[in-house]
Parts: structure tokens; C-alpha cells; sequence
């Protein structure tokens, strides 16, 4: 099937031609985005060389297959556990924690793409842009908000194929966390990050779009962000459940739940026993927005509603691993690889001929297609639609294949 892509290409273009129409447009650098705190950043070539300053980042750019291209990251990113493996094969560096990473470190990095969160300084976002480094700045509030930024790290880092089907892989799984709880009585729900002083999530949060998907309801969704509240004013809302997470405690989990049932005794949540607690690596699945949230949408879901699901542990310490990328259809592991390292050789060093032979190799094209002569009306059309190379093509397999056929052998 994929040995007759060209002529299926050129039939299409042709009929296309005849309406004047212009299709999809394949990705390109330089690329210019607004990143979540409203700045612009212009990325002027395919990143090489990246700095994640986020586990939430770091988690988006392995997802998304970029692994060999992260060359630095924060001391709090750990997941997923071949992160770890690089940072000890010195492939990757630690630049320093998440809220004080060293610049002078990651510029040493000479980084092509930074990619940042509000708790990086604004000193150092200001160090990094005289130094003229791109620095994206990922700061989602919402569900969907995870989802632009994922599209946003896949336009960032020629990988917007990937980033499509993890957000579509995402969706169709919280889709059916919605299905599942439709309908259910929605339970008053607390959630906790830090008990002395107690830290909740308010309105505006992540964590408040993935309890009301999961079937709750956010006892403070009228505060606004991540609040500092009394333990009196958690008595007063008599929340039906308390979930907190932590990567790090002191003491065992039933110690703190001992903790919690103490300083909200007068709530039906301790009065029911119905404290959850996701801590150590589990914790990663609430607090990082990014991939993983589904993971944890679905833990909230089996939490809040045990007729749907089944009872759920009271204390939870493993992270569920489900999320992979979706390949595109009708293609082989193997040959999405080479999609992928055909289209690095075109967008980095612009050789066709390298691109066209690495797909034929892997049979994602075929080479039974005869040339298309540059006085031909097939040529004119082509230019004519897609530009002088093909820059406007929807797919880079097609346009490699196109160009070997046309004799363009560098773009």
C-alpha cells in the first residue's frame, strides 16, 4: 500500500490543482509560539540540544521520543526511570532543583531550547533570553490547557505527529472516565499537598478539571490557584473525601493518615475513613501536569465512585504506567522511526537523497516511481501548490519522495 503513496500523491495533487486548493502544511523552522506566560519565542532551527526544567516537561519530551535530545534537567526528574539511566550514564545533566536551577549550568548546556516553568526566576528566564536562548514556559491551569502545551513542546520540537496522538490517546481515555461517572452523585472532595501549614488546590487548578472529570467536586473551587487554608476551614466544607499526595513524607502512610484524621476529625471523610493518600512515586500521577494526569484522573474516578470501579487502596505508593504514544496507522514501529529520522535529515542537514534512501529502506516509500521531468505539467503543478520545495506539503514522507522524483536534492 505504501509503495504506491507517490501515485495516489499525484493523482491527488492534480484533482486538487484543478480547484486551486491547498492542503495541510508540513512543519518547518523557524517556528514562533506564544508560550503560557504570553511571550513570544521564535525557535529559529529543529531542536538538539534541550534543557527540561520541569518534571512535568521532562515527562512530555520523553513521550514524545525526544529522549536523545534532553541534555539537561532538574533534580526532581525522575520519571520516566530512563531519565535516571541517562543522568547516571552522563548523557544528561542535572542543572539543579526546581525551584533554583543553576543557569550558569545550563548554559554551559549551550542548550537550543529551554523549556521552562514560572517557579524557574525570572532572573534566570532574563539571563537566558540576553543569552539568546529560546526558553518556552509551560504553566497550564486546566486539562486542556496540558493538552496545548503538549501540542505546543510537539510544534517547539518537530514532533506535532506525536504530540496529535498522545493528546487523541489522552482524550479518548479521559472520555471514558466521563462516561463511566455520568450520572453518579458527585462527591464533595479536598485535596491536599502539604499539611503543615495545609496546602489545597483551588479553582483555576489542574487538579480542580481532574476532580470534577474524575465525578467530584473541589470543596474550594472558589479560591483561586494553590492556597494556604486552616484546618478549620476544611471542618467547615465537611469534605466526603480527602486525597493528598506527596513525594516526600516523613513517617509512614498510615502515620499520616493518623495525622490527617486528627485535624479534620469532624468531617465524614475521617468519619467514613475515606482518606487516600497517593505518596511517593504515585504522587508524580497528581502533582506533574503533564502525560500522567490521565493516570491519575482515572485513580481519582475508582476513588470517588467504588460501585463503578472497585475498592482502591487507602494508601497508594506505585505509579500506573499506561500512557504510550499512539503510532500512525498502516506503519511499523520500525518505520516510524525512520519517518522520524528521515524528516530530522531533511529539516537539519536538507539532504533529499539521504531521507529518500532511509525510507525506501524501511519500506515506508517505494522505488518504482518514475521521474517527474521539470517541464512537465505534473512539475508545475506541484511548485505551484506546495512551493519551490515543497514546503507546504502535509507529509514529509510525501515530499521526500516527491522531491527525489523532481531532482530537488537539497532544500
Amino acid at each position: 500500500m505504501r509503495g504506491k503513496l507517490l501515485m495516489l500523491t499525484l493523482t491527488l495533487v492534480l484533482f486538487l490543482s484543478s480547484f486551486n486548493v491547498l492542503v495541510g502544511f508540513s512543519q518547518g523552522f523557524p517556528v514562533t509560539l506564544t508560550d503560557d506566560t504570553g511571550r513570544t519565542v521564535t525557535i529559529k532551527s529543529l531542536p538538539q540540544r534541550i534543557v527540561s526544567l520541569a518534571p512535568s516537561n521532562t515527562e512530555i519530551l520523553f513521550a514524545l521520543g525526544l529522549d536523545d535530545k534532553v541534555v539537561g534537567v532538574t533534580s526532581y526528574c525522575d520519571y520516566p526511570s530512563k531519565v535516571k539511566d541517562l543522568v547516571n550514564q552522563g548523557k544528561i545533566t542535572v542543572v539543579g532543583g526546581y525551584w533554583n536551577p543553576s543557569v550558569e549550568k545550563i548554559i554551559d548546556l549551550n542548550p537550543d531550547l529551554v523549556l521552562g516553568s514560572t517557579m524557574m526566576g525570572q532572573n534566570n528566564l532574563q539571563t537566558l533570553e540576553e543569552k539568546d536562548i529560546p526558553v518556552l514556559v509551560l504553566d497550564p491551569k486546566t486539562i486542556d490547557d496540558i493538552y496545548d502545551d503538549i501540542l505546543m513542546v510537539g510544534k517547539a520540537t518537530g514532533t506535532y505527529d506525536k504530540a496529535e496522538a498522545l493528546v487523541d490517546q489522552m482524550k479518548t481515555r479521559i472520555d471514558a472516565v466521563k462516561s463511566q461517572v455520568i450520572g453518579l452523585t458527585k462527591v464533595k472532595v479536598v485535596y491536599i499537598c502539604w499539611l503543615s501549614p495545609v496546602w489545597v488546590a483551588g479553582g483555576g487548578t489542574f487538579m480542580d478539571s481532574a476532580i470534577n472529570i474524575a465525578g467530584g467536586v473541589n470543596v474550594f473551587s472558589e479560591l483561586s490557584g494553590w492556597k494556604s487554608v486552616s484546618p478549620e476551614a476544611v471542618i467547615e466544607k465537611n469534605p466526603d473525601i480527602i486525597v493528598y499526595t506527596s513525594m516526600s513524607i516523613q513517617g509512614s502512610g498510615e502515620q499520616i493518615r493518623s495525622q490527617i484524621k486528627e485535624l479534620f476529625q469532624p468531617t465524614n471523610a475521617v468519619k467514613n475513613d475515606q482518606i487516600y493518600l497517593l505518596i511517593g512515586d504515585a504522587s508524580s500521577m497528581l502533582e506533574r501536569p503533564g502525560p500522567g494526569i490521565v493516570d491519575g484522573i482515572e485513580v481519582l474516578a475508582k476513588i470517588f465512585h467504588p460501585p463503578a470501579y472497585g475498592n482502591t487502596p487507602k494508601i497508594i505508593t506505585e505509579r500506573k504506567v499506561t500512557i504510550q504514544i499512539i503510532e500512525p496507522p498502516g506503519y511499523s514501529v520500525v518505520q516510524v522511526e525512520a519517518v522520524s529520522e528521515a524528516k530530522e535529515i531533511l529539516t537539519v542537514e536538507g539532504d533529499v537523497k539521504t531521507a529518500y534512501k532511509k525510507l525506501v529502506e524501511k519500506g515506508v516509500i517505494s522505488s518504482e516511481i518514475p521521474p517527474i521531468p521539470k517541464d512537465s505539467a505534473v512539475y508545475e503543478s506541484l511548485i505551484r501548490l506546495y512551493g519551490p520545495k515543497l514546503e507546504r506539503f502535509p507529509s514529509v514522507e510525501g515530499r521526500i519522495q516527491l522531491l527525489y522524483a523532481m531532482g530537488i536534492l537539497e532544500v
